[in-house]
């Protein structure tokens, strides 16, 4: 049942990738499809406490995120883009708090080391952060689908 993330994923992938936007549809979908595959996998409570707190740590680092370019840069805008603060917040209710944290830590290195490559092809600055992050998801998903 968890493929069927995979739908309104990959779109948000090769959109993100291609031109550094997304479709709110799209990412409405996405969000959809996680809090009713959360429900029906783990009930309400449990997908109700890993939002929650994954809300909270997501919270907690983007303050962190924001403070850090605000003092280097005295601007934050145009640093993250809506689409990529919605898509992490989407994610929350998907994952137990743990899995959350090891999952976005090693997605942001790998997000970093596939920008890194890319960039150096295609000279382009911007982080494609839906598509490096969704990639993992897609890996993790089919991961665990097949063992």
């Amino acid at each position: 049942m968890k493929l069927v993330i995979l739908i309104p994923l990959v779109m948000m992938i090769l959109s993100d990738y291609r031109t550094r936007t997304v479709v709110l549809w799209q990412l409405l979908l996405f969000g959809a499809t996680i809090m009713i595959i959360s429900l029906a996998e783990n009930g309400l409570k449990s997908t109700c406490m890993n939002l929650t707190i994954n809300m909270l740590f997501s919270v907690f680092t983007g303050l962190g995120v924001y403070l850090y370019f605000l003092l280097k840069y005295k601007s934050v805008q145009s640093v993250i883009g809506k689409g990529d603060i919605l898509f992490i917040l989407f994610l929350t209710p998907f994952f137990a708090p743990r899995e959350f944290l090891i999952f976005m830590l090693v997605s942001f290195v790998a997000t970093l080391f596939m920008w890194i490559i890319a960039a150096s092809i295609r000279r382009d600055n911007n982080i494609p952060l839906i598509s490096g992050v969704g990639i993992c998801l897609c890996a993790l998903l089919i991961y665990k689908h097949f063992m």
